[in-house]
C-alpha cells in the first residue's frame, strides 16, 4: 500500500539531519535506470501528473542518468518544486521514523534549529548550539556528512552554547526517532497543551494518541501546535491528528483531494472519524493556536485549513511567520526499487478552499529565536500564543 502523500520539505531536512550520504544512492539509482522504467516514469507524467498536459512527449532519454534527473526535466516550473523519487529503503525508514547518522539540523552558520528526539545527538547537543569544529578542525558541510557517515565512530563536536564553547563526543548510530512531544503548561489558572510536531507519519500515531490522552486528562482548555518545522507527510496521520483535535464533526469531510480531469475516479475524501470509531482522547477545541514558519508545509497547511470551515477563521490563530503554500499532494508509485512521487493532486477543505501557493499568512507575526528551546514559555512564538490566550490579541 503506498499512502498518499503531501511532502515538500522532508527530502530536504533529511538531507540536513545529517543522515549518511547521498552519493551511493545516486549510483545505485544510475546503475539500475533502465529504458523500461524512464518510460514508465514519463507515462506516470503523462497520465496521472496534475499537469499532464504541459508535460513533453518527447524526451531523449539517452541524455538521462538517474530517476531523479527524469523528474527534473519533466516536471512542470515554477509550480511543481515538490515531485521526487526515492528509495524503498529510504522510503521505509522515513514511514517507520528510522535512519543513520547524528540527527540534527542546522543553518548556514552551522546553528542548530532542530535535534530530532531520541537522535543520539537529541539531550546533548540543544537548540541554539553553534557548531565551530568537529574533530577539531573548522566545520564544514562535507566534514559532518562525512562523521555522520562513519556508524559507530565518536565525532567531537566543539559548540558555543550561549558564551561558553563546549566540547561535546556524539556517535552515529542507526536510530529511530520520535515526531513529537507533548506537555500541559499551567498558565493563569488554565491547562494549556503543548504539541510539538516535526512530521506527519503513520508511526507517530501511537505517539499523537498519548499525548493527546494526557491533555484530555487534564481537562486543557486551549491547544497550541508547534508545526515550526513540519514539512508534511502522511495524510492518514493528518486526518488523526484533526480527529483528535475536535469531535464535534463526525463524518464530516476533512479534506477533498482533486485529481486531474482524466483521473477523476481517484478523486477522495478524508472525513472527521464517526462517533462508533471514537476512543475518548479526543478534544473538543473551538480555536487552536498554530506556531508555523516557512517551513511549514503541506499536511501543516491541511490541518489549518481543514478547521477553518468548522472553526472560523477568528479561531485558527497562525504564529510566526506565513507557511510554505502547498496545496497539492502525490500519491507514490513503485518500479523495482525506487519509489515515484509526482505531483497527483490538489487539496481542498470543506468549503472547497485551497491554501495559496504563497502560502498561509500568520495572525500574530512572531520570530523563530534559537537562543530559547521550544516549548519555553519565554521563546517568541509561545510567548505570543499565551498573549493573544489572555487578552485576544497580538502583543
Amino acid at each position: 500500500m503506498y499512502n498518499k502523500l503531501l511532502i515538500p520539505l522532508f527530502i530536504v531536512l533529511l538531507s540536513i539531519l545529517t543522515s549518511c550520504g547521498s552519493n551511493s544512492h545516486k549510483d545505485t539509482q544510475q546503475n539500475i535506470f533502465s529504458l523500461d522504467e524512464k518510460k514508465f516514469v514519463h507515462n506516470l507524467f503523462l497520465t496521472e501528473y496534475l499537469w499532464y498536459d504541459e508535460v513533453s512527449q518527447n524526451v531523449d532519454y539517452t541524455l538521462i542518468d538517474t530517476p531523479q534527473d527524469l523528474i527534473n526535466t519533466l516536471r512542470i516550473p515554477p509550480t511543481d518544486k515538490w515531485s521526487f523519487t526515492m528509495t524503498k529503503k529510504e522510503y521505509d525508514n522515513f514511514v517507520n521514523q528510522k535512519t543513520v547518522g547524528f540527527g540534527f539540523s542546522y543553518s548556514q552558520d552551522f546553528t542548530l534549529f532542530m535535534v530530532r528526539i531520541d537522535a543520539p545527538a537529541y539531550k546533548k547537543l540543544l537548540r541554539g548550539d553553534t557548531i565551530l569544529e568537529l574533530n577539531g578542525e573548522a566545520v564544514t558541510q562535507e566534514r559532518i556528512a562525512e562523521a555522520s557517515s562513519k556508524e559507530g565512530q565518536e565525532a567531537v563536536f566543539t559548540v558555543l552554547r550561549d558564551t561558553q564553547e563546549l566540547t561535546i563526543g556524539i556517535t552515529p548510530t542507526a536510530y529511530t526517532f520520535k515526531v513529537s512531544l507533548g506537555k500541559v503548561i499551567s498558565h493563569n489558572e488554565k491547562n494549556i497543551g503543548y504539541l510539538r510536531y516535526d512530521s506527519f507519519t503513520e508511526s507517530s500515531v501511537e505517539e499523537i494518541e498519548e499525548i493527546f490522552t494526557t491533555f484530555k486528562d487534564n481537562n486543557i482548555s486551549e491547544l497550541v501546535i508547534d508545526l515550526r518545522y513540519n514539512g508534511g507527510g502522511s495524510l492518514t496521520a493528518a486526518g488523526i491528528l484533526l480527529d483528535n483535535i475536535t469531535n464535534d464533526y463526525p463524518n464530516k469531510r476533512q479534506v477533498y483531494l482533486d485529481w486531474n480531469v482524466n483521473n477523476k475516479n481517484k478523486n477522495s475524501t478524508y472525513t472527521f472519524e464517526s462517533i462508533d470509531l471514537q476512543d475518548g482522547n479526543e478534544l473538543t477545541m473551538k480555536r487552536v493556536f498554530f506556531l508555523v514558519t516557512k517551513n511549514s508545509a503541506s499536511a501543516s497547511e491541511l490541518v489549518i485549513s481543514a478547521l477553518k470551515p468548522y472553526l472560523g477563521i477568528s479561531n485558527i490563530i497562525t504564529i510566526g511567520t506565513q507557511t510554505y503554500g502547498k496545496p497539492v499532494g502525490m500519491s507514490g508509485k513503485v518500479y523495482g526499487t525506487n519509489y515515484y512521487f509526482l505531483i497527483n493532486f490538489i487539496v481542498r477543505n470543506n468549503n472547497n478552499e485551497t491554501t495559496s501557493f504563497e502560502g498561509i499568512p500568520v495572525t500574530c507575526e512572531a520570530e523563530d529565536n534559537l537562543a530559547f528551546q521550544r516549548g519555553d514559555i519565554e521563546e517568541p512564538m509561545l510567548e505570543t500564543a499565551l498573549h493573544y490566550i489572555d487578552n485576544n490579541v497580538c502583543p
